[in-house]
């Protein structure tokens, strides 16, 4: 009998517990699969028994939670009582994994992509950012149409801060959804320029109104080197985690979540090696 280990670090959108559940209908009751937390004020690790979970999608009553990463972690230690454990994460959980985990010959884990910010290297896609594409566009549309049925003596502009690390790639995929503009994390000086006159252009009689969809780490460069150009009226919102990680996963993150699922399985059953599984468009890979 196998004891496989589930631990989630940095990020935790709805899918991962659709992946829970595969993994717990297929290794049980042959293989003990156990939740792994660690405490974010002791760093002590505690290990739960699945013994039970429902397919559910909503978070509402998973084992699982985000686990801290405290510095110089002793990981062979706490994954030991694991025959095999698997480490679900975004950016920062892979530098971590590569970095202190996956080099440990005593220990054998499988590294998973999960990130609401698709900004894992190596990776063309992460369980979790379709859903939370969906989710901030929504929101997005939903003040488009408020701020269109409004008439102001100058045109309109809002805009969407994005907390945590949005990367390049999605605040530019939320912007063609929305048909509004986006400022680069990775901006360079010309672009400021490019933008305002971008935003200017978009305005006609009929269109009084626009979104700007940047990071939270830009918000003072918006504010003084757009925003102080622009003749516009300008208001702005803050689009926290918790709004983008949303609570039902959208079909394609359903079907990611099962080809992962799908993907670990074989990872168990096969007792392979230390590893990692790589999202590309045309397939899971197993690095």
């Amino acid at each position: 009998m196998l004891k496989v280990g589930v631990i989630v670090l940095g990020c935790l959108p709805s899918g991962v517990k659709q992946i829970l559940h595969r993994l717990y209908e297929n290794l049980s009751p042959a293989h003990q699969l156990f939740g792994l937390e660690i405490d974010r004020e002791s760093g002590e690790i505690t290990y739960t028994e699945v013994k039970e979970i429902s397919d559910a999608p909503y978070l509402s009553h998973s084992i699982l939670k985000v686990s801290a990463t405290p510095s110089e972690y002793q990981w062979e230690e706490a994954f030991a009582p694991m025959d095999m454990t698997v480490v679900m994460g975004d950016a920062v959980a892979k530098e971590l994994w590569q970095a202190s985990i996956a080099k440990k010959e005593t220990i054998r884990t499988l590294f998973v992509p999960v990130s609401i910010y698709n900004n894992i290297r190596g990776n063309d896609w992460t369980l979790g950012y379709d859903t939370a594409l969906n989710s901030i566009t929504q929101n997005v549309l939903k003040v488009q149409d408020t701020i269109q049925s409004l008439k102001y003596d100058k045109p309109r502009l809002f805009g969407f801060s994005i907390e945590g690390n949005p990367s390049t790639n999605m605040l530019q995929d939320i912007s063609l959804a929305v048909d509004g503009n986006y400022l680069a994390v990775d901006y360079e000086k010309e672009e400021i320029a490019a933008l305002c006159e971008a935003i200017t252009k978009s305005y006609t009689y009929t269109k009084t109104s626009s979104v700007l969809i940047y990071s939270e780490s830009l918000q003072a460069v918006v504010q003084d080197s757009v925003i102080s150009k622009l003749d516009v009226d300008w208001k702005y919102t803050e689009i926290n985690e918790a709004l983008c990680i949303g609570t039902n996963p959208t079909a394609i993150d359903r079907i990611l979540a099962n080809e992962l699922a799908d993907e670990v399985l074989r990872w168990t059953n096969n007792n392979c090696l230390t590893g990692e599984l790589v999202v590309h468009k045309d397939g899971i890979q197993f690095k």
